[in-house]
């Protein structure tokens, strides 16, 4: 990957795979830190995310397209903290 993906992302990682329903492999965490990190950013400038753009930016970042629901369930769970 060319671009950096900060540290802050994959303590996100970190912390999302203590409560995945699947079991996160290190082979993942790239592509889950740069899904972290397009959602996140997309957040914080207050855009809305439609599920055609979970998809969007799973197949981006690599990710598996069945952690799209339980990305977006932590995410709610982990706002709300």
């Amino acid at each position: 990957m060319t671009n950096e993906i900060p540290l802050k992302f994959y303590d996100i990682v970190d912390e999302y795979s203590t409560e995945a329903a699947q079991a996160v492999n290190d082979d993942e965490r790239d592509a889950l830190a740069h899904y972290f990190q397009l959602l996140i950013t997309r957040l914080m400038n207050n855009e809305e995310i439609s599920e055609e753009a979970q998809q969007e930016m799973a197949a981006e970042a690599g990710i598996k397209p069945q952690r799209i629901d339980d990305i977006a369930e932590f995410l709610n769970q982990w706002g709300n903290e």
